[in-house]
């Protein structure tokens, strides 16, 4: 942009205060915002980029440095969000100026996949991002009777309740990975009361937690776990944060969760507010071809040909007798999967949505052996 006085760049050290006090204008008192700035240890100041005009911010974006599981895999997310622009700077291209100048610094940085959530989809399609389905659950449980103890979160029950989650996910497409330092400081970020953060026990030992927040008509399901696979304590723990059935609860499950839940208990709504977007492809396709490699092995017949076309590039893939080899590029001769149909695949997998998403999967024989269907959430309490 070439207005007189005008930066756009990284941001510094002395730049977190006037970041604080520009995000109040999202109508939330700087108490709200200043965890995610004082209190995470992962934050950097030059992860946010702000518009700078006389020495004044007129706008910002951050980026949250994640790692989440993809299967077996480990992926190197950069989470977009606290995205603002003073409101008498609206409308004059600054939020474009910004993704601009920011998306070629994220393959600099490592990072392969790109995650945000927003209510207007279609003004972040224009740089590339995606929608990638959810499904929200809405349920009303019924009053459960049950013997277990539930009690508010007790600091002696973190090393177990970190346990839980990574025996919970550790299959799951989706999950954050968390060290001991983010779950301390995550729940400073959502302002957590131990109420909200509720314990199973069996005598001194917690058998499961759920996390929740109440909103205005119903509870918000954050996460839940569980040391062991048992529907009875599942739903224990939802009624217990819906005080026996008084309240309707939300949440995003995964699949494997949402066989607690009675068909005449609850409905699903599709959302689009979850978007995707491709930083490095080359890299990206060196981290799943492991797991493809290891799927082909009891398919060793299966033989395909298909290309890629993100906004990180395009790739040729290629399956022949169990092994997998791929080029830069596309093949005009072979099925052409688009972005979001690839965003799709990584973290749904073939599942019972995939054909209202991919145009070529019964094109592509291949699909369902390099992306079985997962079991897949991003909880709440990581978003962002």
């Amino acid at each position: 942009m070439s207005k007189p006085n005008l930066h756009i760049r990284q941001g510094r050290q002395e730049d977190i205060e006037p970041i604080l006090d520009l995000l109040t204008e999202y109508e939330l008192p700087r108490q709200y915002f200043e965890p995610f700035y004082l209190n995470d240890s992962s934050y950097r100041p030059e992860q946010s980029w702000v518009v700078e005009q006389h020495g004044r911010l007129l706008s910002h974006l951050r980026i949250f440095d994640r790692w989440l599981r993809l299967g077996q895999a480990h992926l190197h997310v950069a989470g977009i969000g606290n995205v603002i622009t003073a409101r008498e700077a609206r409308g004059q291209g600054y939020f474009g100026a910004i993704m601009r100048a920011m998306l070629p610094s994220l393959n600099a940085q490592g990072y392969l996949y790109s995650l945000l959530w927003t209510p207007q989809p279609t003004l972040y399609n224009r740089y590339g991002w995606v929608s990638l389905p959810q499904e929200r659950t809405e349920a009303r449980m019924p009053s459960h009777l049950s013997t277990t103890t539930m009690t508010p979160f007790r600091e002696r029950d973190l090393p177990i309740i970190m346990q839980i989650y990574e025996t919970n996910n550790a299959e799951r497409t989706g999950p954050f990975l968390r060290s001991a330092r983010y779950w301390q400081q995550q729940r400073a970020w959502l302002h957590e009361k131990p109420a909200q953060f509720l314990v199973a026990h069996d005598t001194a030992m917690p058998l499961g937690y759920i996390r929740s927040r109440k909103k205005a008509g119903y509870v918000e399901v954050l996460e839940i776990g569980m040391t062991r696979a048992e529907k009875e304590l599942g739903r224990a723990l939802l009624s217990a944060v819906t005080e026996g059935g008084k309240q309707s609860l939300r949440g995003h499950f995964p699949p494997s969760i949402q066989m607690l839940f009675q068909p005449e208990e609850y409905r699903l709504i599709p959302e689009e507010s979850l978007m995707g977007r491709v930083i490095d492809l080359s890299a990206l396709l060196r981290l799943v071809q492991p797991l493809w490699q290891t799927r082909l092995q009891a398919h060793p017949e299966i033989e395909c040909t298909f290309s890629l076309s993100t906004s990180a590039g395009q790739a040729t893939v290629r399956v022949s007798r169990g092994s997998i080899q791929w080029a830069e590029g596309l093949s005009h001769k072979v099925p052409l999967l688009q972005e979001h149909e690839l965003a799709h695949l990584l973290f749904r997998g073939v599942d019972r949505l995939a054909e209202q998403t991919i145009d070529q999967l019964h094109t592509i024989a291949c699909l369902p052996v390099l992306f079985p269907a997962q079991d897949f959430v991003i909880w709440p309490s990581d978003a962002f």
